[in-house]
Parts: C-alpha cells; sequence; structure tokens
C-alpha cells in the first residue's frame, strides 16, 4: 500500500467515525435522557402524591387538576423545616388550597428530604389508612427514579407515574447537553440513579 493509499484509508476512517459519532451519539444520548422519563396510564387511586423540590409548584398544580378529574380522594404535598419555623411543605398546602381542594384532604410530609423518604412516609400513610394505590406526580426526569424508589421502599401497593410534560419551562430531553440547566438535571439524576440502585439516600 502506497503512502498516499495509507493517508486515504486513515482520513477516510476518520471521516467514518466522525460521521457516525455526528449521527449516532446525539440520538443515543437523547433516548438515554427519555428512558428517565416514565407516563402510566391513569385511573383512579386512593391519593396523588406531588413529590417535593418544585420551587415553581408546577407538580403540586398538575397534583391539583388530576385531584379535580376525580383521579384520587387525598392530595399530599411534600415540605421540609425552612428557617424561623416554616415549613415549605406548609406553602404547598397553601397553594393547592387557593386552586380549590379542601383543606381537609390535603396531607403535608414534613420531613422528605428525598425520594426514599417520601416513599417510606407513603408506605406508612398507605398501611394505616388502607389506601392501596397512589398517582406519583414530579418532574419528567424523575419520574422514572421516582416510581422505581416507590415501589422498592413500599412494595405491594400500585403507584401510577404522572409526570410533568417534559416542554418548556420543565425539562427537555431531546439535546438536553445543549442547555446549561437541562444538563445539570440530567446528569444528576443519572449519578442519583446510581446512588439509588446501591441503597445510597435519593
Amino acid at each position: 500500500m502506497t503512502e498516499r493509499r495509507s493517508k486515504l484509508v486513515i482520513f477516510g476512517s476518520i471521516a467514518a467515525v466522525a460521521c457516525a459519532m455526528y449521527f449516532f451519539v446525539p440520538a443515543t444520548m437523547n433516548w438515554t435522557a427519555r428512558a428517565l422519563i416514565r407516563t402510566d396510564d391513569l385511573k383512579p387511586v386512593d391519593v396523588i402524591i406531588a413529590l417535593g423540590g418544585d420551587a415553581r409548584c408546577l407538580r403540586e398544580k398538575l397534583a391539583t387538576e388530576l385531584y379535580h378529574k376525580n383521579l384520587g380522594n387525598r392530595l399530599i404535598v411534600s415540605g421540609v423545616p425552612y428557617t424561623w419555623g416554616l415549613n415549605t411543605g406548609e406553602a404547598a398546602k397553601n397553594y393547592v388550597v387557593s386552586l380549590g381542594v379542601p383543606e381537609d384532604r390535603v396531607i403535608v410530609f414534613r420531613e422528605s428530604w428525598n425520594t426514599r423518604q417520601e416513599a417510606i412516609s407513603m408506605r406508612e400513610l398507605m398501611r394505616k389508612n388502607s389506601w392501596r394505590s397512589a398517582i406519583i406526580v414530579t418532574s419528567p426526569f424523575h419520574s422514572r427514579r421516582a416510581h422505581y424508589t416507590f415501589e422498592r421502599y413500599a412494595p405491594g401497593f400500585l403507584f401510577l407515574s404522572s409526570p410533568l410534560p417534559a416542554v418548556r419551562p420543565e425539562w427537555q430531553p431531546d439535546r438536553w447537553w445543549a442547555r446549561r440547566g437541562d444538563m445539570g438535571f440530567t446528569v444528576r439524576e443519572f449519578l442519583s440513579w446510581g446512588n439509588t440502585l446501591v441503597g445510597g439516600l435519593r
């Protein structure tokens, strides 16, 4: 093989690899991000839970919409202690009450530091009230892991996943690496999956 031909083969190989990466790597990254989302067909359940961690209260808003569609008899919101004796769960409760949910139908988890704690709290509450089913409302990137965590720590109950739509202003899976906020959520979620699978805190 001549030197010129060798260079052409090398150049062609590099071009082929670059072309493959250009087309297949983004597609693979998009597919991997979409795999974080779990959306179930919904049916009436005993309780709807809006997981904590959404400062914009979009999760609580969607959970309220599901409640008004008669998909649940109770609505749970999550929170954590804040300064001066405040709890973010109380603010979430006030918000859903302002949207028309009766106050006596709203339950607050006040120590929801992570998804596992929410799942454990849900397990105890469902056992206490003889509830058998629940809808989980959370962000799209968090929905599959949240469902997995609830099934893991609250076995024997039916959990359905109803995440927020993956549209602005929420996280979007396609080309997530091109947006700083979405990249942060996605990378953190991948890391959190590893932590969850080994029995970590999230």
